[in-house]
């Protein structure tokens, strides 16, 4: 499936000023719905989701390479808000920032199957979506699941493979952190996790039951979500809030010292109200990586859940120009 190839519109200051106002809208919308039950769980399920290809600029992402990009949507009421994502087999691995877990193939046609559940626990009481807000996902470097880490509670679960169970729990609150700011992305490092957080301006390096903050240098906006790349870096989701809406960035992230720094940065040329929330590595064959990213449409028009593939220029080569 090939998407069609075009530039973003551009957008007025009127359009800009309502895209702030309906972004702002959600945001108290959102804190409103907080204060309610409002969140059910139906269990696990099969769903199809369909892919719509949508116009991307791919020649401003070179030397990245577009494989693909698609809207997402599913019958499923579940599906949305995806705010992390990893490979599984092969396969696609999705929560969302409501605790649910969505698995599905690449897209080959205009539609694939996929199942969905919930996290089968949590912090607090399972009624309310905020108690749910899944930011990040990594396997286990033991290969004993997968590690969710939880906003607003700021805590650290690991899950069965599966998803049938949680086997620990690490809380990792006490550093100050405001309920809604806390840790956006995971990856595996060496029998460790790094989980950096959504300020871009430290990580915590969790091996067994020790948390040590490392400092990052470089941060020009807030950061997403994070994955390793297999050779020592990793790569990151920045974006920030313009006038003229959101915009999202790919940054590398490598060790400076005995530290952290972002490095080179390619601009991902999305609209201005898609919210890039999720990004996971795929290793090739032929020794290439391929990048899967998603947004998170917060469950409101017109923001999308978009899925886009992008491989990296082969090894050796920079990553922007």
């Amino acid at each position: 499936m090939n998407p069609e190839q075009a530039v973003q519109p551009k957008f007025s200051i009127r359009s800009a000023a309502a895209g702030l106002a309906m972004l702002a809208a959600i945001a108290l919308f959102d804190r409103w719905l907080a204060s309610i039950p409002n969140r059910v769980e139906l269990g696990w399920r099969s769903a199809q989701i369909d892919f719509r290809p949508v116009p991307f600029d791919a020649r401003a992402i070179a030397p990245l390479r577009l494989v693909g990009a698609w809207r997402a949507a599913s019958s499923d009421p579940r599906f949305g808000g995806v705010s992390a994502l990893a490979i599984d087999r092969g396969r696609l691995l999705a929560l969302t920032d409501s605790g649910a877990v969505v698995r599905f193939s690449p897209p080959t046609r205009s539609a694939a199957p996929a199942r969905i559940g919930e996290l089968p626990d949590g912090p607090g009481s399972g009624d309310f979506k905020r108690n749910r807000d899944s930011e990040a996902l990594v396997r286990d470097p033991g290969g004993r699941g997968w590690w969710v880490a939880f906003e607003n509670h700021h805590e650290l679960w690991l899950f069965d493979p599966a998803f049938t169970r949680a086997l620990r729990r690490i809380e990792l609150g006490g550093r100050g952190w405001r309920r809604n700011r806390g840790i956006e992305g995971a990856a595996a490092e060496r029998g460790a996790l790094l989980l950096v957080h959504e300020k871009g301006d430290h990580l915590l390096r969790v091996a067994g039951s020790r948390a040590r903050s490392i400092a990052i240098d470089g941060a020009r906006g807030r950061i997403s979500d994070s994955a390793a790349l297999g050779d020592g870096r990793f790569i990151a989701i920045e974006r920030r809030l313009s006038p003229l809406g959101l915009r999202n960035a790919l940054v590398i992230l490598e060790k400076a010292g005995s530290g952290y720094r972002f490095g080179r940065r390619v601009a991902l040329p999305l609209g201005p109200f898609d919210n890039a929330e999720a990004i996971a590595v795929e290793q090739l064959p032929n020794g290439n990586r391929r990048l899967w990213l998603m947004t998170d449409d917060n469950f409101q028009r017109p923001m999308r859940t978009l899925l886009i593939a992008l491989d990296m220029p082969a090894a050796g080569q920079p990553l922007s120009r």
